[in-house]
């Protein structure tokens, strides 16, 4: 790296950035003192502070400003750079809130890894608002025994919001080698109020059971394996203000998994292997569920629920104790609108159906559906998504018996994968509460 004038001084001198700002950095020659290109630079008397009149005014205003001039850079590697204008910026980055790194704008690999480690190393302050460290780069193979040392940083330094996104095979469907089986432990982080962690499908994810995440309310957790005993416990026991909870994950063997909680409010619960899941929640409103096989639900309070995935709600398996009678929305996936869940509740403000007609091959199964959707609860608000691809014979006939028994409801919104004008223009005419109409691709209502 070559710099002229007063910020030619080598890379040892460089901010004490090290291999951080020199990653993958081009060759950086500013123009000199004087340039109307290079309103930055400054006579080594003006750098200095002593200067009046017309210079640089930047440099002498206070660190909280500077610190709001940089974070909207947007990432840290770009922040650190702007030590090259002055003595006076030097040092700034290292102390800012907010660590924004792992962008892919250096080359892949170890070099991309290490430049995150200097600008953690190169941190200077006490206590971080925000770490974000984000990888995008398809092919990137990240070792856990990289991101340790990130999350005992994020413990150290209390970061308030953690998100930690590494380049899974599962993610972008990568035809590389089966990763092997590593182990991450995830410290207790007591001043973080949110954690992002997306990792790896084959990292076992392990669970410190000694102190609590005592300010944390949102967790997400995907593309990991866990136990269930340490993901319970981790809900019930050491997250006492829990309120936003997102798990995406496998269990490292068939187990029953069982979260209670006095402050939950949000749930979305995608984990391979429960045999059971039971959910003690009184305050709960919110949730999501994607392949429950067994589930007991306690949740007085239940206003929202997503049922999506093969397993579709049966009475004898799926109880809600507790909640009542009255959904602000219900959201059943294509598969499971056969034996569904709407015959569980009487009203609801919204219902929202995705229909796979490709689902329903041969009689029996279109018949199984007519029977199932002839009792809807009452909804003010019906949504309907629908896949089509060739089996369009069925759209129409489907779509007039879920209007026909929709008596109560006052809009109705379709989503086609595909053209089909005549029956839509039919629909249209036939149904003038229908809300909206949309063909192509799909797009959340």
């Amino acid at each position: 790296m070559e710099l002229q004038g007063e910020t030619e001084r080598g890379e040892g001198d460089f901010v004490g950035m090290g291999r951080f700002a020199a990653v993958g950095t081009s060759r950086v020659i500013p123009p000199r003192h004087g340039s109307a290109t290079n309103p930055f630079r400054r006579s080594s008397h003006m750098e200095e502070g002593g200067g009046h009149g017309a210079g640089d005014r930047i440099s002498s205003l206070p660190d909280d400003i500077l610190f709001s001039i940089l974070l909207r850079i947007g990432s840290t590697r770009a922040a650190a750079r702007t030590s090259v204008l002055s003595r006076r910026w030097r040092h700034v980055w290292a102390r800012l809130p907010e660590l924004r790194l792992g962008t892919c704008d250096v080359p892949p690999g170890a070099t991309l890894l290490d430049s995150i480690d200097a600008a953690l190393d190169a941190c200077s302050a006490p206590a971080v608002q925000r770490l974000e460290v984000a990888m995008y780069c398809h092919g990137l193979r990240v070792h856990a025994r990289r991101v340790a040392p990130w999350l005992r940083f994020a413990s150290q330094r209390r970061v308030g919001d953690l998100y930690i996104e590494v380049p899974s095979k599962m993610k972008f469907f990568l035809s590389t080698p089966k990763p092997k089986k590593e182990e991450l432990e995830l410290p207790v982080c007591d001043g973080a109020t949110r954690i992002t962690l997306s990792l790896e499908r084959q990292w076992r994810l392990r669970l410190s059971r000694v102190g609590s995440f005592t300010s944390l309310t949102d967790l997400h957790i995907s593309c990991a394996t866990m136990e269930g005993s340490e993901l319970g416990a981790l809900v019930s026991e050491q997250c006492p203000r829990l309120r936003n909870l997102y798990v995406f994950v496998r269990l490292a063997a068939a187990s029953n998994v069982s979260i209670r909680s006095n402050s939950l409010d949000s749930l979305s619960f995608d984990v391979e292997n429960t045999e059971k899941l039971e959910v003690i929640a009184p305050k709960l409103e919110v949730l999501t569920v994607c392949d429950a096989t067994m589930a007991d639900i306690s949740a007085p309070k239940l206003a929202e629920i997503s049922w999506d995935g093969d397993t579709g709600y049966d009475p004898l398996c799926h109880r809600f104790a507790n909640a009542g009678r009255h959904l602000r929305l219900l959201d059943l996936g294509s598969k499971c609108v056969v034996a569904s869940l709407m015959h569980r509740f009487d009203k609801v403000n919204v219902l929202k159906l995705n229909l796979n007609l490709c689902n329903f091959k041969g009689t029996e199964a279109y018949t199984n559906f007519l029977n199932e959707t002839i009792a809807l609860p009452k909804c003010e608000k019906l949504k309907l998504r629908v896949s089509l691809r060739d089996y369009d014979h069925s759209f129409a006939s489907s779509m007039f018996h879920l209007l026909r028994n929709c008596n109560s409801t006052r809009k109705v919104s379709i989503k086609v994968d595909s053209g089909h004008l005549t029956v839509i223009s039919m629909l249209l005419q036939m149904c003038p509460f229908i809300d909206g109409l949309v063909q192509g691709n799909f797009s959340p209502f």
